[in-house]
């Protein structure tokens, strides 16, 4: 469940449908085959000085579980979701949770949502640049909500659901970083 979770919001966040076409961790188009073609085999790139920020893919899959981990610490999905209705951003926040299209978020709103501070931190431990992840939180948590609310509304489960996904996803990432 969580693996399926993942690899449909990696598919979506890198553009590619291959996540929709197998349980994302057993066989070709897999989460693990989805990260590996994002990353490449050579290991994960990692740290300052990296090569990490030239790769906007590997960028996006290494910034997914910090920001489902930020959605938890903030409460989980429907919490992140009140926030961002209460912050002024409920026409977004409401198209992710619906069936329809999803309203962009602009790399501007993520800094005023998720916090200068808490944006820098992320930043240093990516080693890149605290826009490049305003701009990954703009394209990541829209996909995160929508793909956590499938029915329309926050189900009791959504939480489980994100956290088995970022388990998931974080062994994946821990698999690469050895090769």
């Amino acid at each position: 469940m969580g693996n399926d979770f993942m690899g449909r919001i990696l598919g979506n966040i890198l553009g590619g449908s291959r996540a929709h076409q197998q349980s994302p961790m057993a066989g070709p188009g897999g989460l693990g085959d989805l990260l590996g073609g994002v990353l490449g085999r050579g290991g994960l790139p990692m740290g300052r000085g990296s090569p990490l920020g030239g790769s906007r893919g590997a960028l996006l899959a290494m910034l997914l579980p910090l920001a489902m981990q930020w959605v938890q610490r903030n409460g989980g999905i429907g919490a992140v979701v009140d926030r961002f209705r209460r912050q002024g951003y409920g026409a977004q926040a409401n198209s992710w949770v619906s069936t329809g299209r999803n309203e962009p978020l602009a790399s501007q709103q993520v800094r005023e949502l998720v916090g200068g501070e808490e944006l820098l931190q992320l930043a240093q431990q990516l080693g890149v640049e605290e826009q490049e992840v305003a701009s990954g939180f703009a394209e990541i948590l829209p996909q995160v909500v929508d793909h956590a609310t499938p029915q329309g509304y926050v189900a009791p489960d959504a939480d489980q659901v994100l956290d088995q996904g970022r388990m998931s996803l974080e062994q994946a990432l821990d698999q690469l970083r050895m090769h």
